[in-house]
């Protein structure tokens, strides 16, 4: 989590008239460093309330408790509503003299806990000395005051996806203001409750507070960490469309002894529907499927240019012969 806070630092402080430079990293770096504790403390609180989408009691709790968060920071803070969905919390920092308007999303809501495949409880988030794969053990909370070890870890449902960013948007305006600085954006805040049950009601969330939500850029607070474990913000992410899809055959189950190769078989007409939408190198083959996407740039491409190279390394993790 506290690698999130460091890419909401830089974010915020790129937006605040901070130094960009070492010294201005350091500031912030020194102000988060002195408060390690005090930061965890509220992370692990709103990690110990149960956050399943169909737990409508804790999700509320959820809701509220960030409402309270971010009323305690002076933002304005409610619950949005949408029939049949789980609140969203809105926020809202009006910036005297701003002219533009960023949202910060996340998502409190986790996905469905099986208790059996855990070490410990989800809901009463615990310390380790390292990762549980690495062998990591059960290790006491630090004295107030005291560091956290960089390798240190807390495990509880949703503290990376996605708990820990909303404590890192909130941990970096708290930064921002103990350096004297204020965002030169108004700031809205947008936290979704049923992202992990797949944001059935989102659209409808959306069109009833258009208004509310107008902004000019809008920044999503949740991905993983890159594999060289720096700050990055991603421009662009995979989509996702659901379909559904009927193929038909024959009237009755048939033996394939008897019919195989003869009667169409549903299941392999569908394989080769799949198979027919994409080549080998993933490429998709579905007629204008690309008429929309914008062409690569070379300030794009100077941009790859720049991300270090971890193909190679990902793919011997991943056991990968080809990619």
């Amino acid at each position: 989590m506290l690698y999130a806070i460091g890419s909401a630092l830089a974010l915020v402080t790129h937006h605040a008239g901070l130094p960009a430079d070492s010294a201005g990293r350091a500031a912030v770096a020194s102000w988060r460093a002195g408060r390690e504790t005090e930061i965890v403390r509220e992370y692990v609180d709103l990690l110990a309330i149960p956050n399943v989408a169909s737990d409508s009691v804790n999700i509320r709790r959820n809701a509220a408790a960030l409402v309270t968060m971010l009323e305690r920071r002076g933002v304005a803070a409610r619950l949005l509503e949408a029939p049949g969905s789980p609140p969203a919390v809105y926020g809202e920092l009006t910036v005297p003299g701003a002219t533009r308007t960023v949202v910060l999303y996340a998502h409190y809501d986790g996905q469905p806990v099986d208790t059996t495949r855990w070490a410990s409880s989800p809901w009463r988030p615990i310390l380790r000395d390292k990762a549980i794969q690495a062998g990591g053990k059960e290790i006491p909370w630090p004295a107030r005051g005291a560091r956290f070890e960089p390798e240190w870890r807390i495990y509880a449902r949703s503290t990376g996806d996605d708990k820990g960013s909303i404590i890192a948007q909130l941990t970096a305006l708290d930064a921002l203001r103990a350096q004297g600085a204020r965002p030169t954006v108004n700031l809205k805040f947008f936290f979704e409750g049923e992202e992990e049950a797949g944001s059935d009601h989102l659209r409808d969330m959306l069109t009833r507070h258009a208004a509310l939500l107008q902004a000019d850029l809008w920044v999503f607070g949740d991905g993983p960490v890159h594999q060289t474990r720096r700050p990055q913000i991603v421009f662009g992410v995979r989509g996702v469309m659901g379909v559904q899809l009927t193929v038909y055959g024959p009237a009755r189950p048939l033996h394939s002894g008897h019919y195989g190769n003869w009667a169409p078989n549903p299941n392999v007409m569908l394989a080769g529907l799949l198979a027919s939408m994409r080549n080998e190198d993933g490429r998709i083959l579905i007629d204008r499927f690309y008429d929309d996407v914008r062409p690569i740039t070379p300030a794009d491409r100077s941009a790859f240019g720049r991300i270090p190279p971890v193909e190679e390394q990902l793919a011997g993790e991943l056991r990968l012969r080809r990619t």
